[in-house]
Parts: C-alpha cells; sequence; structure tokens
C-alpha cells in the first residue's frame, strides 16, 4: 500500500472498518450532498473502475493521520484499484490523511499533487462536499490519462529499480565488464605469457641446439681420432 502523507494539525476514534464509500460520523455533509458525492463516487467506479471512499470523523485520536488513513483502509479490505480519504473535522481545524492501492494505476505523485493543491484548499474553507466531488472529479481525469497496465508495468519497474535497478544492472554488468576485460586481456596476452614463461626465445633455443650438435660431433670426432691413432700403433 501507499500511504500518503497528510496535511493540517495532530489530533482520533481509532482507525476501524467503513460501512460504505461515504462515512461522515459528524454529519458535515447534508443529505442533498450525499446524493450528490455518492453519485460522482459511482461515476467514478462505473467508467474508470476506481472506488474512492471518505470518512469524516470528529479526530484521529491521536493517531498520526496517515497512519489512520491506512489502518482504516486495511480493517475495510480496500483494494489496488481504491483510494481513500480521512477527514478529522473537529476543534475548529482540519486534519486529512489518504491511501492509494499499492497496485494502483494512478500516478501517486499526482495524486498527491491533487490532495495538496486541490483538495486541501476545499478541505481549508471546511467545503467538505466540494472537498470529495474535487478529488473524484481529479482521479477521473487521472484515470484517462494514466498508462494501461501493461504499460505501467515498465516504468513501475524503473520506478522500482530506478532505472538504478537499471544502473544496478549496469552496475551489474559493470561487474560482468569487469570479468569480461579480464577474460578479454587473458586472451589477448594469453600467447604472450606462455612466451615468457620459456626461459628463452624460439631463436635461442635454435641456436644452442647448433652449438650442442656441433659438440658432439666434435667428440665424437676426436673419439674416432683417438681410435684410429691406436689402432695405428
Amino acid at each position: 500500500m501507499v500511504v500518503l502523507l497528510t496535511a493540517g494539525p495532530a489530533s482520533a476514534g481509532p482507525p476501524r472498518e467503513l460501512p460504505g464509500q461515504l462515512t461522515d460520523d459528524t454529519i458535515v455533509i447534508g443529505a442533498a450532498d450525499r446524493q450528490v458525492v455518492q453519485q460522482a463516487m459511482d461515476r467514478l467506479a462505473a467508467e474508470r473502475g476506481i472506488g474512492l471512499h471518505a470518512v469524516f470523523v470528529s479526530d484521529f485520536d491521536a493517531v498520526p493521520a496517515s497512519t489512520w488513513a491506512g489502518r482504516t483502509a486495511e480493517l475495510s479490505g480496500l483494494g489496488d484499484s481504491d483510494v481513500l480519504l480521512a477527514v478529522a473535522v473537529g476543534g475548529g481545524t482540519y486534519e486529512y490523511g489518504s491511501w492509494v492501492g499499492e497496485g494502483s494505476t494512478l500516478p501517486v505523485a499526482d495524486v498527491q499533487g491533487v490532495l495538496t493543491d486541490e483538495v486541501a484548499p476545499d478541505l481549508a474553507a471546511r467545503r467538505w462536499t466540494d472537498a470529495v466531488l474535487t478529488l473524484a472529479g481529479r482521479l477521473q481525469s487521472l484515470a484517462e490519462t494514466a498508462p494501461s497496465p501493461e504499460t505501467t508495468a515498465g516504468p513501475a519497474t524503473t520506478a522500482a529499480s530506478e532505472t538504478p535497478a537499471g544502473s544496478g544492472t549496469t552496475a551489474g554488468s559493470g561487474t560482468t565488464d569487469g570479468y569480461g576485460t579480464a577474460t578479454a586481456a587473458d586472451t589477448a596476452t594469453g600467447p604472450r605469457a606462455s612466451e615468457e614463461a620459456l626461459p628463452w626465445s624460439g631463436t635461442t633455443t635454435v641456436v644452442v641446439i647448433g652449438v650442442l650438435a656441433v659438440v658432439l660431433l666434435s667428440g665424437h670426432l676426436l673419439s674416432r681420432r683417438r681410435t684410429v691413432s691406436s689402432s695405428t700403433r
């Protein structure tokens, strides 16, 4: 799961399972507005397959807002295609937390930008209904431009290895390159290495053999000469 950071002061009914897509313990959204919000949620689910959930409570019981949202999403069984907005509205101020399914095709950074730049101003002005409608509308737009899951798989991986995974792979191949270089060097210098292992070169060997042949021949002739001299006597 991906838990988005929150804005506002810290102050919870504990995290709990949500009974529906729109939960309003504080009754800050009127009956007519609830219908409008639910219709926007239904349209988002039908057209884009995204389940938007919103919960309004008086406070988060001293639990960090992002933790509260994440735990509530878990208890409610929300999945990859779901988004949760949790808002605490008590004490004349507000605090919000949000959660996006880990396998969501929505760009998490873009969702965070929508929350910070467009939803938070509505919350700050205590326009609770507008905040949810704004989020629903912007998720609809993001879903229209989001890559398909097949296309997302690549960038998501790049994004996971960073392309450093690419670079990591490069680094790995750097290690492989080290081995490759060593192997290439061994191949290139192999004959020289064998030559350097011999005590002399090929030419020197021929000269030495020639000298030995001359010495052996001279010894043989000298031996025969002595034999002839001896027999003559």
